[in-house]
């Protein structure tokens, strides 16, 4: 199973919720939106998504890599799609990061959102239920103040494959905006999440 690893990952997030970015020429044949049934190509009428929550898939666990390594047990992500659209915009509503620490008792680390800096996320169709996700705002902190690490992180043009019920981020990079103490310039993330309910990318 994969891990999510940030700092060279930050994460997210978020986490949240699903994304898409970096259309190519193909895509654009395509409209997007998230459906809670799969019948046909398109998403028929009262089908839309108007919420959507995502954990670490069974047996991950979420990891932030800098200089100092810190673990997450549990993330939950929760997002609502904003409307129409290619790309459908999504919206982070909430991200809750736990248990997690920079050794076995995974205590004594946070990971959270700054007021007001919940991501949006682009989401846009490549192929038959297949996306791609990608961040246009939002931040991400860690702070593990027992080792001094305090790390703020922009999360615009993070992305992730979404997909049979499933969101990857395959080393995706968030950039560093402040901080102190191994606090890398530049992350990554890489993980795995799933769906709690049934979710599909259609048109």
């Amino acid at each position: 199973m994969r891990l999510v690893k940030t700092f060279s990952l930050a994460a997210l997030t978020a986490v949240a919720a699903m994304a898409l970015v970096g259309a190519t020429s193909a895509s654009a044949e395509f409209s997007t939106q998230l459906c809670s049934t799969h019948t046909g190509l398109t998403c028929g009428a009262g089908n839309g998504v108007s919420s959507h929550h995502m954990v670490l898939a069974s047996g991950t666990v979420g990891r932030l890599l800098a200089a100092i390594p810190v673990l997450c047990l549990s993330i939950l992500l929760e997002a609502t799609p904003l409307g129409l659209g290619n790309p459908q915009q999504i919206h982070s509503l909430n991200q809750i990061w736990s248990g997690c620490g920079s050794g076995s008792t995974h205590n004594n680390c946070t990971v959270t959102i700054p007021a007001g800096q919940q991501p949006l996320f682009d989401l846009l169709k490549v192929g038959l239920e297949e996306g791609v996700l990608a961040a246009v705002n939002g931040q991400l902190r860690t702070v593990c103040s027992n080792i001094g690490i305090d790390c703020l992180y922009d999360v615009e043009g993070m992305e992730f494959e979404v997909g049979g019920g499933h969101l990857t981020a395959n080393e995706t990079v968030v950039n560093e905006l402040g901080g102190k103490f191994f606090c890398p310039q530049e992350g990554v993330v890489d993980g795995l999440f799933e769906t709690l309910g049934d979710v599909y990318v259609l048109g």
